[in-house]
């Protein structure tokens, strides 16, 4: 054996374990981009670049652009349910609701079973006063999605309008039961109660409002009506004059000092010009 063959013999085996990894590497490397390859453009194509044109352009503002993107995207496929959502985003963002309409429309016809597009929907009729249908595309999402609390806000904001107390009442306790922490629940839930005069109710609503969220005017501005209606008079005075403490400048100031000056005078009280009360002697 010559003085060259271990070193050859050396050199051999790190090319045989070189070209073995290199083997795994390339394997590997392979099985990465079998596994990021995009589904969407692997069906779409070029139908998916301009979607992505479209999204980059409607993000920058730049919404007819956009618009022509989303466009071609339907020439190319005009099964792409991405590119009706993107178009009726851009009209929604340019204030035409009723285009909007129109392409969340043919979304759906795409695909029925997502629950992002009845919403959009819902909300669009909404907007436009097509109660019914803004109905019927909420139920649907919660039917898609039993834990929406979205839809049931959207869907007792219709119902409350129209005046359908009981059906509102069922989906904002449906909501708090769902996320307890949504707050505008208990504040809109308080306020039907407090119109259809069941003040124990409300007053109760409106008392855990507060407690989760002590700096929230509308909380105290609710509870100070409702024991207002409810004649409990130095109580509504208390929460009337917290609605001032936390918000001096507020819309309600005029009503909100009219209702303490005329409580006062309802508990036989009076007023001083330095704003101090006194008890009226009879």
């Amino acid at each position: 054996m010559s003085s060259n063959e271990p070193l050859q013999t050396a050199q051999q085996q790190s090319i045989r374990y070189s070209s073995k990894l290199m083997t795994a590497l390339n394997r590997f490397t392979g099985g990465l981009a079998t596994e990021v390859t995009n589904p969407l453009k692997a069906k779409y194509g070029k139908a998916y670049d301009h979607l992505i044109s479209g999204d980059t352009h409607r993000y920058r503002e730049e919404i007819d652009t956009a618009i022509s993107h989303y466009k071609l995207a339907l020439e190319h496929r005009h099964d792409f349910t991405e590119a009706y959502l993107g178009i009726a985003k851009c009209f929604r963002r340019k204030g035409d609701t009723m285009g909007a309409i129109k392409y969340l429309c043919k979304a759906i016809e795409q695909n029925n079973f997502r629950k992002e597009l009845h919403l959009d929907l819902a909300k669009c009729y909404a907007e436009c006063g097509y109660t019914a249908k803004a109905i019927h595309h909420y139920e649907r999402v919660i039917k898609l999605d039993r834990n929406s609390v979205e839809a049931r806000f959207g869907l007792a904001l219709v119902v409350e309008a129209q005046e359908d107390f009981q059906y509102a009442i069922r989906l904002y306790l449906e909501i708090i039961e769902i996320e307890p922490e949504f707050l505008p629940a208990y504040n809109n839930l308080g306020s039907i109660y407090m119109r259809i005069s069941m003040f124990d109710a409300a007053e109760s609503l409106f008392r855990t409002l507060v407690s989760k969220a002590p700096e929230f005017t509308r909380g105290h501005l609710g509870l100070a009506i409702t024991l207002d209606k409810a004649g409990k008079c130095a109580e509504a005075i208390k929460c009337y004059q917290q609605v001032m403490k936390l918000r001096p400048s507020t819309k309600n100031s005029d009503f909100i000092e009219k209702r303490i000056i005329q409580l006062n005078k309802d508990l036989g009280r009076t007023k001083t010009r330095r704003n101090t009360t006194l008890v009226l002697v009879k």
